[in-house]
């Protein structure tokens, strides 16, 4: 039996799962198909179940892929981490955040309720998004700055939670004074004002979902 070209199989299960991630976020997941992942990603659905067993299985794929914490473990600055997350309480703040987008984040909240295969994966990625953020506190932390660190890295990563959250569920997330909040911990931190540097990379989702 021939052998399979594994950069081949890769770019296939991107391909699947970029398709996934447009149905899931215009249809729903309960009313996703394989076949409408299929018709999107232009391929057939055999060929999909080559790839990925159900459309559960690719949900899970989807999910451990979407944390991101790199822009975290990438700041070294206290004006880095400042820019960072005012980057992403901006984005969540953006028109169009509280969209079918975040229907599916709500979706797969449920989903990990009663599934303990998707909570596993949730918390590994609250856990990896949590490390990301304290590693990040204590980084840009300074002799002259609070010895409190980790508290502070909590307090951080609950500003971005709690945002999120309250996008998700449509109401007012009062981002202007979860910015000074973050400029007051980070200030902190650093034992001195601190000048923020602007973030301008594309920013991933940022939630444990």
């Amino acid at each position: 039996m021939p052998k399979r070209d594994e950069r081949h199989m890769a770019s296939m299960r991107k391909q699947i799962l970029t398709a996934a991630q447009i149905v899931f976020e215009k249809k729903g997941v309960h009313a996703a198909t394989m076949s409408d992942v299929s018709t999107q990603a232009g391929l057939s659905v055999g060929s999909l179940y080559v790839h990925f067993r159900s459309k559960e299985e690719v949900l899970l794929q989807l999910i451990d892929s979407g944390v991101n914490g790199e822009p975290f473990d990438a700041c070294a600055t206290a004006g880095e981490l400042l820019g960072l997350i005012e980057a992403i309480l901006q984005a969540l703040e953006a028109p169009g955040s509280a969209s079918q987008a975040a229907c599916t984040a709500l979706e797969v909240a449920a989903i990990a309720r009663r599934n303990a295969e998707v909570q596993a994966v949730v918390v590994r990625n609250f856990t990896r998004l949590r490390d990301a953020v304290l590693g990040a506190a204590a980084r840009v932390a300074s002799d002259g700055g609070t010895q409190d660190v980790q508290a502070i890295g909590e307090a951080l990563m609950s500003l971005l939670l709690s945002a999120q959250a309250q996008m998700l569920i449509g109401v007012p997330s009062c981002n202007d004074a979860k910015l000074k909040a973050a400029r007051m911990l980070i200030t902190q931190l650093h034992g001195a004002p601190v000048r923020v540097k602007r973030y301008t990379a594309p920013l991933r989702p940022t939630g444990s979902d």
